[in-house]
């Protein structure tokens, strides 16, 4: 009786692309699937990725199976499957992919602090408005040290021009960026601060 029912599962799913049938299918090929997890060991696969590979492939399955060549719909299944998955597997260990497998997430490495997401953030070009509120706060050193950073003064044409020695330019930068903090605290939004790196 249960072999009839499978044919008929996989024919509903064949013929009417039944979802219901073909879940069912699944579900009594269950340890099938975890077994294939036990022996196939796929980066970056979670159980969302391995539910949707055993479906996608017992759906294949299904469509190609001939109930007069092939007695047992199981062996055939786990075949296509296990092929699938090795075919993954080559994908997955291609020498010219090795820089791919080597690569971690962006957000792994934030969460991690190998890196400080004020970095991605340093070539964002601020909003005029917010560019000149920022102006209005410096004094005429730290707008000088400013010009420095932007190019239009070499540190020593600035010592020259403004009798500052290199060492109050770089206090004077420093309390740049302490303003540009104190602007960005209040604005509460990361991602549209201005941000200066070091250019000193």
């Amino acid at each position: 009786m249960e072999k009839v029912n499978e044919v008929y599962l996989i024919r509903r799913v064949k013929e009417k692309q039944d979802m219901k049938a073909l879940h069912e299918l699944l579900d009594r090929y269950r340890p099938l699937i975890n077994g294939a997890k036990m022996n196939f060991f796929i980066r970056n696969f979670d159980n969302d990725d391995w539910e949707q590979e055993a479906l996608i492939m017992c759906y294949q399955s299904c469509c190609t199976y001939d109930e007069d060549r092939a007695d047992n719909f199981g062996a055939y299944y786990r075949t296509k499957f296990y092929n699938h998955l090795r075919s993954l597997l080559r994908y997955e260990l291609a020498q010219k992919r090795t820089a791919f497998t080597k690569s971690i997430s962006y957000d792994n490495v934030v969460q991690k602090n190998l890196i400080k997401e004020e970095v991605e953030e340093m070539h964002i070009t601020p909003r005029k408005e917010m560019y000149q509120k920022f102006i209005k706060k410096l004094s005429d050193k730290e707008v000088i040290a400013l010009k420095v950073f932007l190019g239009e003064l070499t540190i020593e044409e600035a010592s020259q021009k403004t009798k500052y020695s290199r060492y109050q330019l770089l206090q004077a930068k420093a309390r740049c960026k302490a303003k540009r903090i104190v602007l960005n605290s209040h604005r509460g939004d990361k991602k549209t601060i201005i941000i200066f790196v070091e250019f000193i």
